[in-house]
Parts: C-alpha cells; sequence; structure tokens
C-alpha cells in the first residue's frame, strides 16, 4: 500500500483511539463508574490502526534497525495512552488526571512526529 495510505489509517487510527479513550474517561466518571463496551472496542480498535498505520509508514520511509529515538519513544507513548483507561478503571489514575495526560501525551507525540528531535 502507499504511504498515503498508511498515513490516513494512522490518522484514523488517532481518532478512534481518542474518541473511546474520552468514552471510558467520562464513563469512570459517572454516577456509575463504568463506560460502555462499544468506547473499550473503539479504543481497542484504534490503537490497533495506529500500529498498523504506524509500521506501514516506517517500512514505507525505510526506517530500519536501529529505530531512532523518537520512533522508540513514540511507542512509549503509544503504549502509556493504551494503558491509561486501565489506570482509571482500577483506580490508580484519577479520571480528571487521565485527561490531562492524553492531552499532553498527545500533543507530545504529536511534536515527536512533526519534528523528529532525537
Amino acid at each position: 500500500m502507499p504511504y498515503e495510505t498508511y498515513k490516513l489509517m494512522h490518522v484514523v487510527g488517532l481518532l478512534l483511539l481518542f474518541l473511546g479513550m474520552g468514552g471510558q474517561l467520562l464513563g469512570a466518571g459517572s454516577e456509575r463508574g463504568q463506560a460502555p463496551k462499544a468506547t473499550a472496542v473503539l479504543h481497542a480498535v484504534g490503537l490497533l490502526a495506529m500500529l498498523v498505520g504506524g509500521f506501514g509508514m516506517m517500512a514505507r520511509l525505510g526506517v530500519q534497525w536501529p529505530w531512532p529515538g523518537w520512533l522508540i519513544t513514540k511507542l512509549g507513548v503509544w503504549l502509556t495512552i493504551g494503558a491509561l483507561p486501565v489506570g482509571v478503571r482500577r483506580q490508580l489514575i484519577p479520571h480528571h488526571l487521565a485527561w490531562l495526560v492524553a492531552a499532553v501525551l498527545g500533543g507530545f507525540a504529536a511534536w515527536l512526529a512533526i519534528s523528529k528531535p532525537f
């Protein structure tokens, strides 16, 4: 597939990821304290689409091992954002703080992708 297809897959995955995570965090802060299952599915599908799209872009750009530091850092951000709703569900992280962490990590990942500082 062409680079643009992988990039579109990555961006759509990003939208699904944050849509699902937003629903999960809203559900965690509700009176029931539970989000609909569909939000977890959106979050998981978004994570998978971002991973496939990201690795596809890496292949098209010719990135080989050893990976650059910005890419390894982005994978760490991806893992952290993926685990964030679990931490909220298990009450390890307050849902109010999780909103801030998600926004900061999302901005940091965008900065890494645009500037590729290291």
